[in-house]
């Protein structure tokens, strides 16, 4: 992109475009909307190393799909950017929305721009209910937990 040459060098892309996983079997609905955070926090001329953190967030209007108005209240600190419906069996339909960050950091060679490591944390602070109607009206209590991702590549 050429926007980076030196750590501390920055630059935040709106996007906010929801991305999809639904099936439209199992999972009815399922979205998120971020936006990316990218700095470079390292440069390391004597390695021929350098370190990239994109941060995935959610954007200041998230443009999911908001199918219930209980589900529009915030779960975090942030306006909802995630969203997933599933269908189990005929009257049992699981709703859940919430936040989801991941944060990324990337070692790059400098000579050849290969990855050389790289590790995300992708939290999902999730609000959760078990509902007997496709309206997502007819709710059972509301449940609380976080989905965490953790990968790591050498």
């Amino acid at each position: 992109m050429g926007i980076f040459s030196q750590a501390g060098d920055h630059f935040y892309f709106r996007s906010g475009t929801p991305n999809s996983w639904a099936d439209g079997n199992y999972v009815l609905l399922g979205e998120d909307s971020i936006d990316f955070d990218l700095t470079l926090t390292k440069v390391d001329l004597a390695n021929q190393r350098a370190t990239l953190v994109v941060r995935h967030v959610p954007p200041q209007n998230p443009e999911i799909k908001i199918p219930a108005d209980w589900m529009r209240a915030p779960v975090a600190d942030t306006s909802n950017n995630w969203v997933e419906v599933e269908k189990h069996g005929e009257k049992n339909i699981v709703a859940e929305v919430g936040k989801e960050t991941f944060e990324v950091e990337i070692n790059v060679s400098l000579k050849n721009g290969k990855i050389i490591s790289a590790k995300i944390d992708n939290p999902v602070e999730v609000l959760s209910r078990d509902c007997e109607d496709a309206e997502l009206s007819r709710c059972g209590e509301p449940k609380r937990f976080q989905i965490r991702r953790q990968i790591e590549i050498k």
